[in-house]
């Protein structure tokens, strides 16, 4: 009985070895009797060697006849059952409707695509069933098939194939049509041809009565005619009436059609399409278009990688400039500082200057004078006049040291940092922020470089907000040349310390601003 297709596939069964699902079905419908009547069935496993989900059943040989109603009912009574899905069965041989393939031009290359195949299904948690390694009759191609165990796994690989080695692989699927009951009749070939289930329908209720056809429908493209007739009886009479093709009188123009036919038998040959209305093999638009679309992805992921790495370079050199940014501001706060230290300092030395003046002539007018009250005011104011001395002169001392402080940061970190290589007329030297925030001067008046900004400084002063200044050529110094000679003089200090800074702002201004 089960050659044409008088049986159910149960999945959602046992699959460690190759026959836990058939006796998990054996288990399962021994329960199913204790609560329930069917006649007796033969159950058969999937596969020989392969560990599969799903297991067929037949009804025993002691029962009479080919009874399609009764493996419908037990076909609903196992719907029921949680986890567990049967349909009649698709065709002879392994169950078709999880299966893909791929096919390959040899064995070497098949055999090595077969682990980038894995890698690639279980990246996307699809679970493979079984797969089998075969030689198409009709080619010396290599096919590579997998059972999966989700249909909707398949539907997914089929619009999304997969992609591997700079090649899209092409995925095939099997041509057939599910069975809504046992026995039921195909018809192929009849794309094309207008509204053939309702002519077909029209003269198979002429020839064998209004209610011969339970139901009927087309499918793969309405390409398949496919009919459940009223009994076994009724299929087996209209097959036989029908061996050598349909009478020719039910088309226009004596169109040929394929030969009517079991959907089970129908599904085993491939549910092939009439050869009659088939034109002569031509490539594929699949195949044609498939290489320009394999190269065309490969350029757009090497444009890609270049985007992303110019997307790189610019945002390091949008970080290596604000940080030369900060660094300049950095060092533009600490020539205000300096400016500040030298007001200081003038203005101390100016008291000192008055200081000294004002015991000069309290001492000279000691040396002129008799008068005892005078004499001690004298003392007095004199004394007073030497200690202010000592304390602006020990004043003048640490601004002087807190200004070399200032200076001797600013000397030891004067470049500036540049993403890439400095061309030769932008080759400033490199300069770290927080190393040239960073100081060794005593924390009184050197700290206010950490928080300092030449807004607050210029703010403080009542100063204008600073703004970057390009300096002539003449204003670069050579790092570590020393004092640089201009006019037969020698350069201060204070005249290189601007020498730098005023470079390293042109250099910025150069970099960010042009």
């Amino acid at each position: 009985m089960g050659t044409v297709g008088f049986e159910l596939t149960v999945f959602g069964l046992d699959h460690q070895n190759p026959d836990s699902a058939r006796d998990h079905l054996v288990h399962v419908l021994n329960d199913l009797r204790k609560q329930h009547t069917f006649p007796p069935v033969n159950i058969r496993r999937g596969d020989a060697t392969s560990a599969l989900d799903y297991a067929f059943i037949s009804l025993s040989s002691s029962v009479a006849g080919p009874r399609l109603d009764l493996l419908e009912d037990l076909r609903l009574l196992l719907n029921t059952l949680p986890d567990m899905r049967a349909a009649w069965r698709l065709c002879n041989g392994p169950d078709r409707t999880c299966h893909v393939f791929f096919t390959f031009p040899s064995d070497d290359e098949a055999q090595s695509m077969l682990n980038p195949l894995r890698e690639w299904f279980r990246a996307r948690h699809m679970s493979i069933m079984a797969e089998r390694s075969t030689h198409p009759l009709s080619t010396s191609q290599t096919r590579i098939s997998f059972d999966l165990f989700n249909g909707d796994d398949v539907d997914r690989i089929l619009r999304e194939p997969p992609f591997l080695r700079g090649h899209t692989l092409c995925p095939g699927h099997p041509r057939f049509v599910v069975p809504l009951y046992g026995g039921e009749v195909a018809i192929g070939g009849i794309a094309g041809l207008g509204n053939v289930e309702s002519s077909l329908n029209s003269h198979l209720h002429q020839r064998y009565g209004h209610d011969i056809i339970v139901g009927s429908r087309v499918e793969l493209e309405d390409d398949v005619y496919c009919a459940i007739l009223r009994d076994w009886s009724s299929t087996q009479a209209f097959l036989h009436d029908n061996q050598n093709g349909l009478p020719t009188d039910w088309f226009l123009y004596g169109v040929s059609i394929g030969k009517p036919t079991l959907l089970f038998s129908f599904n085993t040959q491939g549910a092939p399409p009439n050869p009659i209305s088939c034109p002569m093999p031509f490539p594929t638009p699949e195949n044609v278009i498939q290489p320009q679309l394999d190269y065309f992805r490969s350029e757009f992921g090497q444009f890609m990688s270049t985007l992303n790495t110019m997307f790189d370079r610019i945002s390091q050199a949008e970080q290596c400039l604000e940080q030369n940014n900060q660094t300049l501001l950095g060092m533009m706060s600490a020539q205000y500082l300096l400016s500040d230290y030298r007001m200081n300092l003038l203005l101390l030395t100016n008291e000192q200057d008055r200081l000294n003046a004002q015991c000069d002539r309290y001492q000279d007018q000691l040396a002129a004078t008799s008068d005892l009250p005078t004499c001690q005011h004298l003392q007095a104011a004199l004394g007073s006049a030497n200690d202010r001395r000592s304390v602006v002169a020990a004043e003048i001392e640490q601004v002087r040291k807190e200004t070399q402080a200032v200076r001797l940061s600013l000397a030891a970190h004067n470049r500036l940092a540049l993403p890439i290589s400095p061309s030769p007329v932008l080759s400033p030297p490199a300069v770290s922020a927080s190393d040239v925030l960073s100081s060794s001067a005593p924390p009184s008046h050197a700290s206010r470089i950490r928080s300092c900004s030449p807004d607050d400084v210029a703010e403080s002063r009542g100063m204008p907000r600073p703004r970057l200044q390009s300096v002539s050529d003449s204003r670069w110094a050579s790092p570590g040349s020393g004092p640089v000679t201009r006019k037969g003089k020698q350069r201060t200090s204070d005249d290189m310390v601007e020498s730098v800074l005023g470079a390293y702002g042109r250099h910025l201004f150069a970099v960010g601003f042009l």
